[in-house]
């Protein structure tokens, strides 16, 4: 009786398993043809603190603050090997990625943040297997965060929040993992510093 007992729990075991290992990944789009299955890496920004005291004011710059933030920004993917980096065309995000493109001395690419899909074949061919950066609104980051991982996970982040981004790593075999990073702003922090 316990052998019965004890070889239908292994076979449940197995079958459970095996059930595991043969899901099918889910990612919208293949491995570029004619490309190799590496690994790809995107961070959305939202752009740093803007100034709010003309409220007619429809492309404001940045504040003293939101310079800090972009700077402070820059030290943080000084290390992550970016490779390419997306920005609206408002001088508040193009603000934002300045310091990190000058520390990469990249160029920035502009996107249009209106398009019903910010994720779109063309885009994932373009940054497949590389670093990418996209500085952002409130509202486009975790849209195309929700994009690429298909579902509507993250919400318009707050009007007053600027600490927060997201991470997603897409691995070789098309396996997606997102993430959110917090990263407040030393107070000690000195942007005149060397990176």
């Amino acid at each position: 009786m316990k052998t019965k007992h004890l070889l239908l729990s292994l076979s449940f075991i197995t079958l459970l398993f095996s059930c595991q290992n043969s899901e099918e990944n889910t990612f919208q789009f293949d491995i570029p043809e004619g490309k190799a299955p590496m690994a790809t890496t995107y961070y959305f920004v939202r752009h740093a603190e803007k100034d709010t005291t003309d409220s007619q004011n429809k492309d404001p710059q940045l504040t003293e603050e939101g310079i800090r933030r972009a700077n402070y920004l820059a030290t943080y993917f000084a290390d992550k090997e970016l490779d390419l980096f997306y920005s609206t065309d408002y001088s508040r995000t193009i603000q934002t990625l300045i310091p990190t493109i000058h520390h990469y001395k990249g160029d920035i690419l502009s996107y249009d943040p209106r398009k019903d899909s910010l994720f779109t074949h063309d885009f994932w061919k373009t940054t497949y297997g590389k670093n990418i950066l996209v500085v952002g609104h409130s509202n486009t980051s975790p849209k195309f965060v929700n994009e690429i991982i298909s579902e509507t996970r993250y919400q318009n982040l707050d009007e007053n929040t600027y600490d927060v981004f997201f991470q997603i790593k897409i691995d070789k075999n098309l396996n997606v993992m997102d993430s959110l990073i917090t990263k407040k702003v030393p107070a000690n922090f000195n942007y005149n510093q060397e990176l």
